[in-house]
């Protein structure tokens, strides 16, 4: 059952690299983001509870924030396209209670450890090794992306990754937290001055008085 599953995850990575990103919706936009309980890299308890939504308890976690969860394997060509722009996010947002978390899908821990090392992300990674958190968000394609609000609600679900996903993914973000989208954005800046210094400068030739 195990090889058919992941044989089937590989075809679908194969096949995630042609899609572009999108949003969809299997149900799951508009309700309570589904529970689950995972296992960090270093082997400890990961409760979503402890983030957004109801909280377990009142001697437990009471961070209430945007959660944004990133479903990916180490084959899949989008997800390592995809965890740049959101390392990047993360920065961008860490100071207004925006998490980002990586859940790696149906793989060993010594995979994910090699993976990360290797990509160089300081981005909580999450096991869902037996795909219980997978099921749980109906993934059939990698990456998928959903954003969870403050109260554990589930406001978008995307897949797929396109180079311009991150400039949606900020203006969701900045929605969720009620904040005034900004006109010009730090990736259009970039560009922009990229381009402006690739303008050859044309001199104009002083008139004789």
């Amino acid at each position: 059952m195990m090889r058919l599953t992941a044989c089937c995850l590989i075809l679908t990575g194969i096949l995630t690299t042609a899609l572009p990103a999108e949003t969809t919706n299997p149900g799951l936009c508009g309700k309570p983001a589904p529970i689950v309980v995972l296992k960090t890299l270093d082997g400890k308890d990961f409760y979503l509870r402890d983030y957004c939504g109801q909280a377990r308890g009142p001697r437990q976690r009471q961070e209430r924030n945007i959660m944004i969860l990133s479903f990916f394997t180490s084959w899949c060509k989008n997800c390592k396209n995809e965890i740049p722009v959101l390392q990047r996010l993360s920065s961008e947002f860490s100071s207004l209670g925006v998490k980002f978390y990586l859940i790696n899908v149906g793989q060993s821990r010594d995979t994910v450890e090699n993976y990360v090392f290797q990509n160089v992300t300081t981005l909580p990674v999450l096991m869902d090794q037996y795909e219980v958190a997978s099921r749980k968000y109906q993934v059939k394609e990698l990456p998928t992306l959903v954003m969870i609000d403050q109260d554990g609600i589930l406001r978008e679900y995307h897949t797929g990754f396109i180079p311009a996903f991150g400039d949606s993914i900020r203006i969701k973000i900045q929605s969720m937290l009620g904040m005034e989208q900004v006109a010009v954005r730090p990736d259009t800046i970039v560009a922009d001055t990229a381009q402006a210094a690739a303008k050859p400068v044309i001199k104009k030739k002083k008139t004789k008085k």
